[in-house]
């Protein structure tokens, strides 16, 4: 599935941190990585505390002593390759869009730098614009958190798969990225759909079941019947290829059972689709997949979903 994996960086140390698991997701897809930078225009000093790259030449040089520092450290086989983007760009984001179509990664792996509030960080940053932007899927990762895995277990890894699904068909485009995944780094691949309790239900579903509380709490009921049946019908397909798999429907509040479960779950990978071209703003404010982004330190597998 993966053949190109493209890390953006900035030229911080923070930004750094998505290249081991790229060069895991690298090594187990056998897979070539592009390294890219672009050129901003009237760029900060700093970025992160740290010295900004300013000039297309020091950014070559960094780049250069990035695949040379990584590929001895990992001993990986594959292909590093480097792009700077030498025209100045007043919006990077849009310049990582642009050349997913220039350079046609398969994959984008980025890191937030939220440490203190991850949700303030996040919301409008790089990293969310790209996701909306792009026709790639995204894993995003917490920075601090992937200096956490690689100081306790020196690589990064990936045991157990997550792929978050409700009963419409156009989110089941996920489980291909997650039976992928898991398949390539021999990952354990769970299937998790949540149906909201009546004391979670919000907005208009939420004042309509307080005023048919029996009639809201037969509706949910019927809900994760259909989610039960449409999570065994995939199980079912995936045992007859070969792959197996466990589900789960859960009741509760659909981003906080989801990432309950995928933190008692060793080296966890939650995959999400997104409908990323209906604008971040639609997708952002107030959906789930926002919430589990700010609530969870997994790895998160964006993928973006087309109608």
């Amino acid at each position: 599935m993966y053949k190109n994996i493209m890390v953006p960086l900035d030229g911080s140390s923070a930004a750094e941190t998505a290249l081991p698991m790229a060069m895991y997701l690298a090594q187990a897809f056998e897979a070539d990585i592009t390294l890219f930078h672009a050129i901003e225009k009237n760029p900060p000093g700093q970025i992160h505390g740290e010295r900004h790259l300013e000039h297309a030449e020091e950014a070559k040089r960094y780049l250069e002593e990035i695949v040379r520092r990584f590929q001895g450290k990992y001993a990986f086989k594959g292909r590093i390759l480097s792009h700077v983007h030498l025209e100045e760009s007043a919006d990077v984001a849009t310049s990582i869009a642009d050349h997913m179509t220039e350079l046609g990664p398969d994959l984008v792996v980025m890191c937030s730098h939220g440490r203190s509030n991850f949700t303030q960080v996040l919301i409008g940053s790089l990293a969310t614009r790209v996701i909306g932007l792009g026709s790639a899927p995204v894993l995003l990762l917490k920075s601090d958190a992937a200096e956490r895995s690689a100081t306790k277990s020196g690589a990064p890894g990936i045991a157990h798969v997550v792929v978050a699904l409700d009963n419409a068909s156009i989110h089941d485009k996920a489980i291909d990225y997650g039976k992928e995944i898991s398949g390539a780094v021999h990952a354990r691949l769970v299937l998790l759909s949540v149906v909201p309790t009546f004391s979670s239900l919000k907005g208009k579903d939420g004042g309509w079941g307080l005023m048919s509380p029996a009639t809201s709490s037969a509706i949910l009921d019927i809900e994760e019947q259909k989610l039960r049946e449409h999570l065994s019908a995939h199980q079912k397909s995936l045992a007859e290829a070969g792959i197996a798999c466990s589900i789960s429907v859960l009741r509760g509040d659909p981003a906080h059972e989801i990432t309950g479960v995928a933190k008692k779950l060793d080296q966890p990978l939650i995959v999400l689709g997104t409908h990323g071209r209906s604008g971040m703003k639609a997708f952002w404010k107030g959906s789930v997949a926002a919430k589990i982004v700010s609530l969870s330190s997994a790895p998160i597998l964006l993928v973006p979903l087309h109608e």
